[in-house]
């Protein structure tokens, strides 16, 4: 049985086939990024071998058409089924789920709790359906993993009736994590309901979650996948008293707020570039400001380790993940210094 899987970003698209039997085995997968003047960067594995170059696809949506094509090219054909990453399911998708008409509509009415991302999702299931009309669709919710967190770390300290109206937080990057945890936990050869794990999802968006026994406790990201960590574009934790007083001192509305903590700050708004390897680059040449959004980095993703072990009252491994966590060693390492207490080695 060959499986599509799709993960579509606003700005990137990556997509992997499996085939399924008694095990899941990777057979292509492809990524596209960087989408500008009508083309972008693509890079394709298929039988260990490598391609990378430029694709005539100057969004996302274009990319998504051509994929049959794209497969076929590769000898991938025969596909059973396509699941799709939702970044955000909110308090209904707990669980895998397929993708029908009513399923869609309720994801679609999550979107404001998932600006840049539900509709980026929901771009890729509705062209799947246009260009696999009889293949089953099935989603994945970034937010499933998290159901486990309890009320203490779920609730936020507001009114009564923002918690009513669906005020809470939820957390993201679940796959990621649950993942990554599960791999730990064979590396390590303890089972992993043995095992106090924090993962910490490190690219354009970051996260980290506490992995309490094989389930999540905690996790940075919060209603939104805005809470928490310094990202590529994204703020992470700031004093939500900056919208009062940029509205009242600086006449700036809540939508130009919001817009800016998504995708106007983070390495972006510290350095200018939302790419960890550029601004290490700079930061190797003196330039202040890359220092600076580097060693903030860090800092936060530090700080919550930290603060996760306690959670958890013990931690046996610090696992790292995502684009940044995985091929910054440099990272890795001030991530660490100054954990050595808790007998923090190995990073």
């Amino acid at each position: 049985m060959k499986i599509l899987v799709v993960n579509c970003g606003s700005s990137s698209l990556k997509v992997a086939v499996f085939e399924v039997g008694e095990k899941a085995t990777e057979i292509f997968k492809a990524s596209y990024a960087k989408f500008e003047s009508g083309c972008c960067f693509y890079k394709t594995t298929k039988d260990g071998k490598t391609e990378t170059g430029e694709a005539p696809f100057g969004e996302v949506a274009a990319a998504l058409v051509a994929l049959p094509h794209i497969l076929a090219g590769h000898g991938v054909t025969h596909l059973e089924a396509v699941g799709h990453r939702i970044v955000h399911g909110g308090e209904t998708f707990r669980t895998t789920t397929v993708l029908d008409e009513p399923t869609v509509e309720a994801i679609a009415a999550l979107t404001p709790l998932a600006p840049l991302h539900n509709p980026a999702n929901l771009l890729a299931v509705r062209i799947a359906k246009e260009v696999w009309p009889n293949l089953p669709q099935v989603a994945v919710f970034d937010t499933a993993f998290h159901g486990t967190n309890p009320p203490r770390a779920t609730t936020y300290a507001v009114p009564k009736a923002w918690r009513d109206a669906g005020l809470r937080r939820f957390g993201f990057h679940g796959t990621s994590h649950k993942y990554v945890a599960f791999r730990a936990a064979e590396e390590i050869g303890v089972p992993l309901r043995d095992l106090q794990i924090v993962s910490v999802h490190l690219g354009n968006g970051a996260s980290v979650c506490a992995v309490n026994r094989g389930e999540s406790i905690d996790t940075s990201m919060g209603m939104t996948p805005l809470e928490g960590l310094v990202m590529g574009t994204r703020s992470g934790d700031v004093d939500p008293g900056l919208f009062g007083f940029l509205s009242r001192q600086h006449g700036v509305s809540i939508r130009e707020v919001e817009e800016a903590l998504y995708s106007e700050s983070g390495l972006k708004g510290l350095t200018g570039s939302s790419d960890m390897r550029d601004v290490e680059d700079r930061a190797g040449g003196g330039d202040a400001d890359a220092q600076l959004a580097i060693e903030l980095f860090a800092y936060r993703a530090r700080k919550y380790i930290g603060a996760y072990a306690a959670a958890m009252g013990g931690l046996d491994a610090v696992v790292f993940t995502g684009g940044i966590g995985e091929n910054s060693p440099s990272m890795r390492r001030r991530i660490c210094d100054g954990l050595e207490f808790m007998g923090l080695a190995g990073c």
